[in-house]
């Protein structure tokens, strides 16, 4: 998957369903009980069914059952990004959909093997409906890791917007206040960067990030001291020390 963002501050995604790579850390743990169900049901051998006679798997059923909820709380959770974040809406909601219907299909298939548990040409069926199924949650979780990018690169927006409303103030109580708005976007970008670094799984990402960090941290540092020289230096000439 690659994930462009606009400089207008919209969120444009392209899906390359071939190439689905997890980079971050709570993507792959919020994935690994679905694949752990799914893997289980896939491999579950009904051993009195094989012994005595071909029928009903209710190991399998139950675990048809867990499968099932677990893929709706998936949707339920895309649903309510999609909700919360009306940039990414429209794409959230259709990688939602696809969850539900490979979901759907992943149901049928699961239940089919749940009634011929020792049937091959059905365990072969309801291994595709699982690929797919774990291909459209994988998706989902995704772009809705993107979400903590494009809140990321807002951060480093206002960032920049208080940056300007710094150099552009033209009063001392506006330099004050810029000065302050300025330290709180820059902290917010900080800590959001931070939390970035410690999911993200690549090594060389994690250090470039912690590097953004650290130049974020010394040239901040080193703007609003001299903000504040700046600031004492005109307190000082438009108040000066009157001569004894």
């Amino acid at each position: 998957m690659t994930d462009t963002y606009g400089t207008t501050g919209g969120l444009t995604l392209k899906w390359d369903p071939k190439n689905l790579e997890i980079r971050t850390t709570s993507v792959e743990r919020t994935l690994e009980p679905l694949v752990l169900q799914v893997t289980t049901l896939v491999n579950s051998k009904d051993k009195t069914a094989k012994k005595k006679r071909p029928g009903k798997s209710k190991r399998a059923s139950a675990l048809v059952a867990t499968v099932e909820r677990a893929t709706e709380i998936f949707i339920e959770r895309g649903q309510t990004i999609a909700y919360e974040n009306p940039e990414i809406t429209r794409e959230m909601l259709a990688a939602v959909e696809e969850v539900r219907k490979a979901g759907a299909a992943m149901s049928l298939a699961a239940r089919e093997f749940s009634e011929e548990p020792c049937a091959s040409t059905v365990r072969s069926s309801m291994v595709r409906a699982a690929r797919s199924l774990l291909s459209a949650v994988t998706r989902l979780l995704i772009l809705a890791d993107c979400v903590d990018v494009h809140q990321l690169l807002s951060r480093h927006r206002a960032v920049e917007t208080d940056l300007d409303k710094l150099k552009s103030a033209s009063s001392q109580s506006e330099l004050v206040e810029c000065s302050r708005q300025l330290s709180r976007s820059a902290g917010e970008l900080a800590a959001a960067a931070a939390r970035r670094q410690h999911e993200l799984k690549e090594p060389r990402m994690k250090d470039d990030l912690a590097a953004a960090r650290a130049v974020l941290k010394k040239h901040s540092t080193m703007l609003l001291t001299a903000s504040k020289v700046g600031l004492l230096e005109a307190c000082k000439k438009q108040s000066p020390i009157l001569p004894r």
